[in-house]
């Protein structure tokens, strides 16, 4: 009985305590930061390749800077506490350092002594900002709300520290993956507003009654909007309108369900097309969709799937070095008539990239229009063009054939369906009702490429290999399949309209 009640206690001391996610979560909305509180803990989908890989990169980038900073105590495994150690004179690092100040919780990567004070130090898995850019505001706010808690617990601090991946680090230079920015003058003004603010934060994140909401732009990727909050049960919101201000949103509000918008709603030209769009249910067609008798045959629809480790993998690659890992060509001699299928997959061992290269060229020929979505593979062919210099006039000659089948879309097809996006995810359900990514172990790309870079670093078990090398080859196929039955819908879409 007396182990069950102390857990029960233990339960409610978790449930008074704020976290630095709810905290930011409810500085744009009070609301959003009571959802964040009070569904905490909720069951959530399986781990993804895509949630796994990030894991294991943040923990690389954790364990890096942990090296780099030098021998200190990781609090979190040691079993002391954090008051307990920094008023040791002997204490001179400490990692994971808890700190508490009323319902308010918070842990620094890292505190080090600066005399009788402390910096505190919070680690990015992001690259440092390029000289003279502006630190982003996300950064300095994570660090402030850490600062904030830890000053009110009672720590001096010294100076505000961001450890950023460098731009600088090379695969086959020496040198320190991280760099140390001082941010402790854009870090302490801001820990002062989140001081003063914090009372009511606090009062409105553990109050038993949810805030009234107030529909703002954060709404639209709030993940509560349509769940739980004011979205819930509509089919068609606002937000399916294009670059909404926040003052014209003003001027909308408190409707959130877009077929109760008054007709004569205040829109810009391009948000009035796109609201009459929806508001007709019918798709528009613009002359844009001409184009796609631009098209020369035979035509290789070309998809790339990429990986990006934060630790570089080849010589002359810094930190998230992007490079293609897997493609799928679908060659069609006329719309929607396929011929032939080619795929690459690399090795989760070794140098593949110039095995890619010269595949692909080889597969892709010389003539006939090369159809991507989205100008991301012409990006990943300038980049293997150079790599490998030898190959550029070949690479050359592939990106004058190429032909981007979103940009088409964009200019020459709008459908309600698509509710404001070109994505290939948003218009294949709509185009071609039967072809979906449902059900598929692999689904995105994100999941692609953490299942790949789980395999390359053994983080998978070598007895999955042949399971997830078959998903990833399904997924990829389908993507280019997708595009050549998108592109054969919209043939007839544009066929029809000049009947």
């Amino acid at each position: 009985m007396g182990r069950r009640n102390a857990v029960a206690r233990r339960d409610d001391v978790m449930r008074s305590l704020i976290s630095k996610k709810m905290f930011l979560d409810a500085l744009p909305c009070r609301t959003m930061g009571w959802y964040a509180h009070h569904h905490e803990g909720e069951s959530r989908e399986p781990t993804s390749p895509a949630d796994l890989w990030q894991f294991y990169c943040g923990n690389q980038v954790g364990e890096t800077a942990r090296e780099q900073l030098g021998p200190g105590l990781m609090l979190s495994r040691s079993g002391e506490t954090t008051q307990q150690m920094i008023v040791k004179p002997a204490t001179e690092l400490l990692f994971e350092a808890r700190f508490e100040t009323g319902p308010f919780v918070a842990r620094a990567d890292a505190i080090r002594r600066a005399g009788e004070r402390w910096d505190v130090i919070e680690v990015k898995s992001a690259k440092e900002p390029d000289e003279g850019a502006r630190i982003d505001r996300k950064h300095v706010d994570d660090l402030a709300y850490t600062v904030m808690v830890a000053r009110g617990s009672g720590l001096e601090i010294n100076r505000c520290m961001l450890m950023f991946l460098s731009r600088a680090f090379r695969f086959d230079v020496r040198g320190d993956l991280l760099v140390e920015v001082d941010v402790t003058d854009r870090v302490l003004p801001r820990a002062d507003e989140f001081a003063a603010l914090a009372m009511d934060v606090s009062s409105a994140i553990l109050g038993e009654l949810r805030p009234d909401p107030d529909l703002k732009l954060a709404c639209r990727k709030c993940a509560y909007f349509a769940s739980h909050c004011v979205g819930r049960g509509v089919a068609t919101s606002i937000f399916v309108i294009p670059g909404l201000s926040q003052k014209r949103l003003d001027r909308i509000k408190p409707i959130v369900d877009f077929h109760q918008l008054p007709d004569d709603v205040d829109l810009t030209d391009i948000q009035r097309g796109v609201f009459d769009m929806v508001r007709s249910g019918e798709a528009r067609v613009m002359p844009g969709l001409g184009r796609l008798e631009d098209v020369v045959w035979p035509a290789y629809y070309l998809d790339f799937e990429t990986i990006s480790p934060v630790l570089p993998w080849f010589p002359g690659d810094g930190v998230y070095a992007q490079r293609p890992f897997q493609y799928s060509i679908h060659a069609c001699d006329a719309i929607g008539k396929v011929t032939s299928h080619v795929e690459y997959l690399a090795p989760a061992i070794g140098d593949w990239r110039r095995e890619l290269a010269e595949r692909l060229l080889d597969a892709l020929g010389t003539d006939g229009s090369i159809i991507i979505y989205t100008s991301f593979e012409e990006k990943e062919l300038r980049c293997l063009g150079g790599l490998f210099p030898d190959l550029a006039s070949r690479v050359d000659a592939v990106l004058a054939r190429l032909f981007d089948l979103n940009d088409v879309i964009k200019k020459g097809y709008d459908h309600p369906g698509f509710e404001g996006s070109t994505s290939i995810k948003k218009v294949l359900p709509v185009m071609v009702p039967d072809l979906r990514y449902d059900g598929m172990a692999i689904g995105e790309g994100m999941a692609a490429s953490g299942a790949f870079g789980l395999m390359r670093v053994g983080e998978f078990d070598p007895e999955s290999f042949d399971g997830w090398r078959r998903d990833l080859l399904e997924y990829c196929k389908l993507d280019t399949m997708a595009m050549v039955r998108v592109h054969e819908a919209l043939d007839r879409v544009w066929s029809a309209s000049r009947t």
